[in-house]
């Protein structure tokens, strides 16, 4: 799970950040090429920003969603009194939506820091600084899970 979570979010970190950059309404400017086209430029060219903590988070986040999805499937099917009790739609759905939910409340600090600095106008250097920075400026603790959402 790790190796192969691992190697998705390698090779689609800039897609990640071409990501970030449309949904944060963050602009790129750039005089020589179309603007559609350089948020695209931007994702795939340096300075890669909280690019290691990012591809960190997405690796573990991943392989806990599949781990977690096919421990917990096993779990709630093995044993006898849950052939009873919990139906196969219920052992499916149920592991995935707790182990994600789990995963996004971990993970978001590091989430919200990372999309901070993918900010071209960022002065910020590192997701250490975008943590203090969004816990100074946005309200607290709490701004660190702001957009956390179930599932």
């Amino acid at each position: 799970y790790l190796l192969a979570s691992a190697l998705a979010a390698i090779i689609n970190y800039p897609l990640w950040r071409a990501s970030a950059l449309a949904q944060s309404g963050f602009r790129v400017a750039s005089s020589s090429m179309p603007p559609s086209l350089a948020p695209y430029v931007y994702a795939f060219a340096p300075p890669y920003k909280g690019m290691v903590a990012t591809v960190f988070g997405m690796t573990w986040a991943r392989a806990a969603i599949f781990w977690g999805s096919d421990r917990g499937k096993e779990v709630l099917t093995s044993s006898t009194y849950s052939k009873d009790i919990i139906s196969p739609v219920v052992a499916t759905i149920l592991p995935p939506l707790l182990v994600s939910t789990i995963v996004q409340c971990i993970n978001m600090p590091v989430v919200r820091a990372s999309i901070t600095l993918q900010n071209p106008q960022s002065n910020l250097t590192n997701v250490w600084a975008s943590l203090k920075h969004i816990y100074k400026t946005q309200g607290g603790i709490s701004s660190l899970w702001h957009g956390t959402s179930a599932g």
